[in-house]
């Protein structure tokens, strides 16, 4: 078997608590590896490199940027997988946009994090860990996936909930299957996939991301130069409001009309392939939104993001490609 190598990002998996506070480890130590090496004691050689060393709620455009390089620069023939180590705050954002940018990857690559710091009571940091070397031994899959108590595809897994710390799966209601892929075969997951970006992303453009919620004022909202395009996140029917009798600024449509003036779109996610649909959704349509269907609202973020700051192809090239099964498909 060759090497598995370690990307360290920072995160609670990279971190200790000191007089209560959780922060990263600012020596870098790889303590997720020295705790398989002295649970397990295998044959398993790791080549460990720090990318990061950063909480995840810290993360953002520098940070997506030097994930991607330094991916980017792997010989992939060297080393039998990848594990990249991350917080959890914004483990579904980056695992959104590394699963859509690398949807190519002939080795596995797991995105894995932890709830507590690795030796303390209750962590699944070493568990997570050694689920993706395990899996990676068993040389199944291709490509990107999210490892957190389970295995997920990293475009559809929805952020962790606030009091119980569990992540979800866009699209999927349970919660004990290890290995949730909703509707698509594992081999599918094992087959080579076109690359389609070649380059390092440098992120200049924005998205700004709005969720919906009642009594919007759309007034509050207002893009700047850098912004490229808006997502709305809309109630689960894919509605919004759209009435204008409490003034102009709280309904969508409105504000849709105002961003197309300066030639920013407005996309919305979550849409569903069904009719009939609701009057506010095809009033919606009307104003020149552009739908974004049946995928979640962290995917749609960050393929908009890499859609809009790739320079390979159109964007409406980019946002018509299923990437890597952000689209759930129903029956």
């Amino acid at each position: 078997m060759k090497k598995i190598l370690v990307l360290f990002t920072g995160g609670t998996i990279g971190s200790i608590t000191t007089d209560g506070i959780i922060d990263v480890e600012r020596e870098g130590k790889y303590a997720v590896v020295e705790a398989y090496k002295s649970a397990y004691g295998d044959d398993v050689k790791f080549e460990c490199r720090q990318v990061l060393n950063i909480l995840s709620e810290n993360m953002g455009f520098s940070g997506w940027e030097k994930m991607i390089h330094e991916i980017n620069s792997i010989d992939t023939a060297l080393y039998s997988g990848v594990i990249l180590t991350h917080g959890s705050d914004t483990l579904a954002y980056t695992s959104a946009l590394l699963g859509m940018y690398f949807r190519h990857f002939d080795i596995p690559l797991f995105i894995i994090a932890s709830n507590k710091p690795i030796g303390e009571k209750g962590s699944n940091g070493l568990f997570n860990f050694t689920s993706a070397v395990g899996l990676i031994k068993e040389g199944k899959y291709k490509g990107v996936f999210t490892l957190y108590e389970r295995v997920m595809l990293p475009t559809r897994v929805i952020p962790a909930d606030t009091c119980r710390d569990r992540f979800g799966v866009y699209g999927y209601d349970g919660f004990n299957d290890f290995s949730v892929f909703s509707g698509v075969s594992e081999n599918m997951l094992s087959r080579p996939r076109e690359r389609i970006f070649h380059n390092d992303v440098k992120f200049g453009k924005r998205v700004l991301f709005i969720e919906g919620y009642p009594a919007m004022d759309f007034g509050c909202f207002v893009p700047n130069e850098d912004t490229a395009a808006v997502l709305y996140s809309p109630y689960h029917s894919a509605t919004a409001c759209t009435d204008v009798s409490e003034g102009k600024s709280y309904a969508l449509t409105e504000f849709i009309k105002r961003c197309i003036t300066k030639n920013i779109m407005v996309y919305i996610c979550g849409l569903k392939r069904k009719v009939p649909i609701y009057s506010t959704v095809a009033e919606i349509i009307k104003a020149g939104s552009i739908p974004i269907y049946t995928t979640s609202a962290v995917a749609a973020y960050m393929k908009l993001l890499l859609a809009y700051n790739q320079e390979e192809m159109p964007v409406k090239e980019v946002m018509g490609k299923d990437l890597f099964f952000e689209e759930v498909k129903f029956s």
